[in-house]
């Protein structure tokens, strides 16, 4: 079945299941590759694109009774239980500062879970699910923050340029307390007490947030650390060192020109990559996202933003 056929049958199911007002659901709780991803418009009919691997389920808006925030200046709608859990729910519009519409404008929530937290987003429609590899995206963060990369999708035979949001600035932005609070907890490490680590720890991430996060751990840690947009650039750079002197990788897997998984799979061919331990750090990380990356070797995969987690499976990971 061609990538079109499945698109059709997936509008074709959201429609059916529209009409006799129930539940729809996407069945992603096993995805297990980084590169397909929910394609859904906002209201002004562009198109955005969200990792299956963060996607639990489709509900229709309507059907959610929602507790309004008393604050409608941002874009936090209010509480809503989706199952057995209050999820926040967040309109896509407001955020990307498009002027809220009608309800009526507004047909489906994506219930996403990033790294733990629960977060429902109001869309005007979902067109379907497509494959797109880290190679076919264009990194055009430097121009939007909100913004991590663009690609071009075929839709109903015309191509779209169809804009991969940054689910962490996202996060920075409608739950900004939280995300504080997992920077602020670097300020409470020292090193009194630890091994000190002279190798180097390579890192691969694209979003500037979480870099800039990672690199305030390495400083505190006192570690030395070199930071990479994706896993090609960190590849490249890594076929010009001694390996002997590398302790640690630590990886995202979302990433444009060359993802996590890839990097995960090139090292554990190559004699001499694979001698370097290699950790995830991610927000995409279902059952079977975490059993892929440690089949290739991940000693660990851990959530986006935990600090102090991360902090931990440096000094028992890396390298002296």
């Amino acid at each position: 079945m061609s990538q079109a056929q499945i698109n059709d049958e997936f509008s074709e199911m959201i429609s059916i299941e529209l009409e006799n007002d129930e539940l729809v659901r996407l069945v992603t709780s096993n995805a297990d590759v980084a590169s397909q991803y929910v394609i859904f418009q906002n209201s002004d009919d562009e198109y955005f694109a969200i990792n299956v691997a963060k996607v639990e389920e489709l509900v229709e808006y309507k059907t959610l009774k929602i507790t309004q925030t008393t604050d409608h200046s941002g874009p936090m709608m209010g509480t809503a239980k989706i199952r057995e859990y209050f999820v926040n729910i967040i309109c896509f519009d407001t955020w990307l500062n498009i002027e809220r519409k009608k309800d009526t404008d507004y047909e489906l929530s994506i219930l996403c879970n990033y790294a733990g937290v629960r977060l429902a987003l109001i869309v005007k429609s979902v067109y379907g699910v497509i494959n797109i590899e880290p190679s076919e995206m264009y990194d055009d963060s430097d121009k939007d923050k909100k913004i991590s990369y663009l690609c071009e999708i075929v839709v109903n035979s015309k191509k779209i340029l169809c804009k991969v949001f940054d689910s962490d600035q996202f996060l920075a932005d409608v739950i900004p307390n939280k995300f504080a609070k997992e920077i602020q907890k670097s300020d409470e490490i020292t090193n009194n007490d630890i091994d000190i680590i002279t190798k180097e720890i390579l890192i691969a991430e694209d979003s500037i947030l979480i870099q800039n996060a990672i690199k305030k751990l390495m400083n505190k840690m006192e570690l030395s650390y070199q930071v990479f947009n994706n896993a090609k650039e960190l590849l490249d750079a890594l076929s010009n060192k001694n390996i002997d002197k590398i302790g640690l990788i630590i990886t995202d897997l979302e990433m444009p020109v060359m993802g996590g998984l890839e990097l995960l799979d090139i090292c554990s061919k190559h004699d001499y990559f694979n001698k370097i331990p290699i950790i995830v750090n991610t927000n995409m990380a279902n059952a079977s996202i975490i059993h892929t990356a440690e089949k290739l070797g991940a000693k660990t995969v851990i959530k986006k933003l935990d600090l102090l987690t991360l902090r931990e499976v440096i000094l028992e990971y890396a390298q002296r």
